[in-house]
């Protein structure tokens, strides 16, 4: 299966609105999680209230990775009047070293002001369902999250 569209949670709309999430600036990490986790219920606002993240083993750093450019960026989509929020052409990737990145399900992107914001208090922007069910990356072998050519989000 495919990836799915990447989706933004409701308060990450608010959050983009008033200000508290800047796209283009601040950090932004994705973590990635596994089936059993709440990733896909809308109405989560922080980090802290997401469960199921996968395991901090296999190279994988709690609180996840940050994108690279880490704050971001906007550029020019279909029309004048869209821009689409995205990040490297190259992706993000995750090694697995010494041991496996165990039951992968979801990406989740979650945004800090700054590098200083505590992992519970980042605030979720948008998650991804990888695959229909949940897999395991052995070491030495990586997973790599491509941004879609049309980008993570458009804002029209």
């Amino acid at each position: 299966m495919a990836a799915s569209a990447w989706q933004l949670y409701n308060s990450a709309k608010k959050y983009i609105g008033d200000g508290t999430i800047t796209l283009g600036a601040g950090e932004f990490k994705m973590a990635l999680a596994n089936s059993a986790s709440n990733t896909s219920t809308f109405t989560l606002d922080a980090f802290g209230s997401l469960t199921g993240e996968i395991s901090a083993t296999g190279g994988y750093t709690s609180g996840g990775k940050n994108l690279v450019p880490a704050t971001g960026q906007w550029t020019t989509g279909a029309s004048a009047k869209q821009i689409k929020f995205t990040y490297s052409t190259v992706g993000l990737t995750f090694t697995a070293s010494g041991s496996a990145l165990t039951n992968v399900k979801y990406a989740v992107i979650t945004f800090g002001a700054s590098a200083g914001v505590t992992t519970s208090a980042r605030k979720l922007l948008c998650f991804c369902q990888l695959s229909s069910s949940q897999f395991s990356v052995s070491s030495p072998n990586t997973l790599t999250v491509l941004p879609a050519g049309t980008g993570v989000f458009t804002l029209t």
